[in-house]
Protein backbone atom coordinates (compact mmCIF):
# COMPACT_ATOMS: atom_id res chain seq x y z
CA UNK A 1 0.00 0.00 0.00
CA UNK A 2 1.08 3.64 -0.75
CA UNK A 3 1.51 6.00 2.43
CA UNK A 4 -1.55 7.61 1.86
CA UNK A 5 -3.85 4.61 2.07
CA UNK A 6 -2.16 3.72 5.21
CA UNK A 7 -3.83 7.51 6.53
CA UNK A 8 -6.86 7.09 5.03
CA UNK A 9 -7.46 3.33 6.36
CA UNK A 10 -6.31 4.78 10.20
CA UNK A 11 -8.45 8.22 9.61
CA UNK A 12 -11.32 5.70 8.08
CA UNK A 13 -10.27 3.37 11.42
CA UNK A 14 -10.53 6.33 14.24
CA UNK A 15 -13.87 7.58 12.57
CA UNK A 16 -15.85 4.45 12.83
CA UNK A 17 -14.30 4.22 16.73
CA UNK A 18 -15.28 7.79 17.70
CA UNK A 19 -18.67 7.62 15.87
CA UNK A 20 -19.72 4.37 17.03
CA UNK A 21 -19.31 3.91 20.24
CA UNK A 22 -22.17 4.66 22.11
CA UNK A 23 -25.55 6.90 21.16
CA UNK A 24 -24.41 9.94 23.36
CA UNK A 25 -21.07 10.25 21.87
CA UNK A 26 -22.37 10.30 17.90
CA UNK A 27 -26.27 12.65 18.84
CA UNK A 28 -24.63 15.11 16.93
CA UNK A 29 -22.26 13.23 14.12
CA UNK A 30 -22.54 10.66 12.11
CA UNK A 31 -26.15 9.98 13.37
CA UNK A 32 -27.58 13.08 12.24
CA UNK A 33 -26.52 12.34 8.75
CA UNK A 34 -28.23 8.75 8.50
CA UNK A 35 -31.21 10.07 9.92
CA UNK A 36 -31.60 13.63 10.07
CA UNK A 37 -34.09 14.52 12.98
CA UNK A 38 -35.40 11.28 13.71
CA UNK A 39 -38.00 10.33 16.42
CA UNK A 40 -38.11 9.97 20.14
CA UNK A 41 -39.02 6.51 21.61
CA UNK A 42 -42.04 8.56 22.68
CA UNK A 43 -43.41 9.23 18.82
CA UNK A 44 -42.89 5.84 17.35
CA UNK A 45 -45.98 4.20 16.14
CA UNK A 46 -47.30 2.06 19.18
CA UNK A 47 -44.71 3.57 21.49
CA UNK A 48 -46.15 1.42 24.40
CA UNK A 49 -45.61 -2.25 22.72
CA UNK A 50 -42.27 -4.48 22.77
CA UNK A 51 -41.75 -4.28 19.17
CA UNK A 52 -41.36 -0.30 19.68
CA UNK A 53 -39.02 -0.63 22.70
CA UNK A 54 -36.78 -3.08 21.45
CA UNK A 55 -36.59 -0.69 18.10
CA UNK A 56 -35.67 2.08 20.10
CA UNK A 57 -33.12 0.62 22.03
CA UNK A 58 -31.18 -1.12 19.43
CA UNK A 59 -31.81 0.92 16.43
CA UNK A 60 -30.63 4.67 18.12
CA UNK A 61 -27.47 2.86 19.23
CA UNK A 62 -26.11 3.94 15.68
CA UNK A 63 -28.21 6.49 14.08
CA UNK A 64 -31.33 8.68 15.22
CA UNK A 65 -34.84 6.84 14.98
CA UNK A 66 -36.76 6.98 11.62
CA UNK A 67 -40.48 6.69 11.52
CA UNK A 68 -41.21 2.94 10.47
CA UNK A 69 -43.10 5.12 7.69
CA UNK A 70 -39.79 5.55 5.93
CA UNK A 71 -39.31 2.07 4.26
CA UNK A 72 -42.31 -0.10 3.00
CA UNK A 73 -43.79 -2.90 4.88
CA UNK A 74 -41.95 -5.10 1.83
CA UNK A 75 -38.53 -3.38 2.30
CA UNK A 76 -38.15 -3.23 6.09
CA UNK A 77 -37.12 -6.66 6.26
CA UNK A 78 -34.39 -6.84 3.68
CA UNK A 79 -33.03 -3.33 5.22
CA UNK A 80 -33.33 -4.27 8.96
CA UNK A 81 -31.27 -7.63 8.12
CA UNK A 82 -28.88 -5.49 6.78
CA UNK A 83 -28.54 -2.86 9.60
CA UNK A 84 -28.74 -6.36 11.48
CA UNK A 85 -25.32 -7.54 9.69
CA UNK A 86 -23.65 -3.66 9.99
CA UNK A 87 -24.43 -4.07 13.55
CA UNK A 88 -22.64 -7.15 14.16
CA UNK A 89 -19.42 -5.78 12.38
CA UNK A 90 -19.77 -2.59 14.48
CA UNK A 91 -19.88 -4.56 18.18
CA UNK A 92 -16.65 -6.28 16.64
CA UNK A 93 -15.20 -2.46 17.10
CA UNK A 94 -17.17 -1.08 20.06
CA UNK A 95 -18.14 -3.93 22.51
CA UNK A 96 -21.20 -1.11 24.05
CA UNK A 97 -22.91 -2.10 20.91
CA UNK A 98 -25.48 -4.63 21.84
CA UNK A 99 -27.18 -7.24 19.47
CA UNK A 100 -30.09 -8.40 19.03
CA UNK A 101 -31.70 -12.11 20.02
CA UNK A 102 -33.57 -13.72 17.74
CA UNK A 103 -36.79 -13.20 19.39
CA UNK A 104 -36.19 -9.43 19.47
CA UNK A 105 -35.14 -9.50 15.85
CA UNK A 106 -38.66 -11.03 15.00
CA UNK A 107 -40.34 -9.08 17.03
CA UNK A 108 -38.71 -5.87 15.48
CA UNK A 109 -39.27 -6.84 12.18
CA UNK A 110 -42.91 -7.55 13.13
CA UNK A 111 -43.50 -3.79 14.72
CA UNK A 112 -41.38 -2.22 11.23
CA UNK A 113 -43.41 -4.52 8.70
CA UNK A 114 -46.99 -3.41 10.75
CA UNK A 115 -46.30 -0.23 10.67
CA UNK A 116 -44.02 0.74 7.02
CA UNK A 117 -45.68 2.29 4.52
CA UNK A 118 -47.32 0.10 1.56
CA UNK A 119 -45.41 0.48 -1.99
CA UNK A 120 -46.52 0.45 -5.31
CA UNK A 121 -45.38 -2.99 -6.83
CA UNK A 122 -42.35 -2.19 -9.03
CA UNK A 123 -44.16 -2.97 -12.25
CA UNK A 124 -47.59 -0.65 -11.43
CA UNK A 125 -48.70 0.68 -14.09
CA UNK A 126 -49.10 4.16 -13.01
CA UNK A 127 -45.10 4.42 -12.71
CA UNK A 128 -44.71 3.77 -16.36
CA UNK A 129 -45.60 7.30 -17.86
CA UNK A 130 -43.29 10.33 -18.34
CA UNK A 131 -45.02 11.71 -15.29
CA UNK A 132 -43.42 8.89 -12.93
CA UNK A 133 -39.92 10.22 -13.04
CA UNK A 134 -39.69 12.48 -10.96
CA UNK A 135 -40.40 10.34 -8.21
CA UNK A 136 -38.70 7.80 -9.39
CA UNK A 137 -35.70 9.99 -9.46
CA UNK A 138 -35.91 11.59 -6.58
CA UNK A 139 -38.02 8.97 -3.88
CA UNK A 140 -36.66 5.62 -5.44
CA UNK A 141 -33.31 6.41 -4.00
CA UNK A 142 -34.10 5.55 -0.44
CA UNK A 143 -36.96 3.49 -0.63
CA UNK A 144 -39.82 2.58 -2.62
CA UNK A 145 -42.59 4.48 -4.13
CA UNK A 146 -45.77 4.78 -1.82
CA UNK A 147 -48.97 3.70 -2.64
CA UNK A 148 -49.99 7.64 -3.31
CA UNK A 149 -53.73 6.70 -1.62
CA UNK A 150 -52.26 6.12 1.71
CA UNK A 151 -52.09 9.71 2.61
CA UNK A 152 -54.15 12.97 1.51
CA UNK A 153 -52.98 15.69 -0.54
CA UNK A 154 -51.96 17.95 2.72
CA UNK A 155 -50.15 14.75 4.11
CA UNK A 156 -48.15 14.34 1.02
CA UNK A 157 -47.21 17.91 0.53
CA UNK A 158 -45.73 18.10 4.27
CA UNK A 159 -44.53 14.37 3.69
CA UNK A 160 -42.07 15.82 0.49
CA UNK A 161 -40.98 18.52 1.95
CA UNK A 162 -39.59 16.38 4.96
CA UNK A 163 -38.16 14.00 2.65
CA UNK A 164 -36.35 16.99 0.67
CA UNK A 165 -35.42 18.67 4.24
CA UNK A 166 -33.55 15.25 4.84
CA UNK A 167 -31.67 15.21 0.85
CA UNK A 168 -30.57 18.31 2.20
CA UNK A 169 -29.25 17.28 5.26
CA UNK A 170 -27.96 14.23 4.09
CA UNK A 171 -26.18 16.25 0.74
CA UNK A 172 -28.19 14.91 -1.82
CA UNK A 173 -29.34 17.06 -4.59
CA UNK A 174 -32.64 19.19 -3.43
CA UNK A 175 -35.65 19.34 -5.53
CA UNK A 176 -36.71 22.16 -6.95
CA UNK A 177 -40.09 23.85 -6.68
CA UNK A 178 -40.60 22.65 -10.30
CA UNK A 179 -39.81 19.06 -9.28
CA UNK A 180 -41.81 19.64 -5.71
CA UNK A 181 -44.52 20.39 -7.40
CA UNK A 182 -44.68 17.43 -9.74
CA UNK A 183 -43.91 14.79 -7.25
CA UNK A 184 -46.60 16.13 -5.30
CA UNK A 185 -49.29 16.62 -8.35
CA UNK A 186 -48.37 12.66 -9.27
CA UNK A 187 -49.19 11.74 -5.63
CA UNK A 188 -52.40 13.68 -5.17
CA UNK A 189 -53.39 13.15 -8.82
CA UNK A 190 -53.02 9.21 -8.52
CA UNK A 191 -55.71 10.20 -5.52
CA UNK A 192 -58.57 10.82 -7.76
Amino acid sequence: MRPHKHLILFLTIINLLFYCRGSEAVDKGIKMLVIPGGLTAEKLPEPGSRGARLYASYCSQCHNLPNPKMHSTDDWPIMFEKMTEHSRLMAGLNPDIKMLVPNEKAEIISYLTRNGFVALPGNAALLKGPDAFKIIWFCSVCHAIPDPKQFSPQEWSKIVDRMNDYRNKQGREEMTKSDRDAIINFLTKKLR
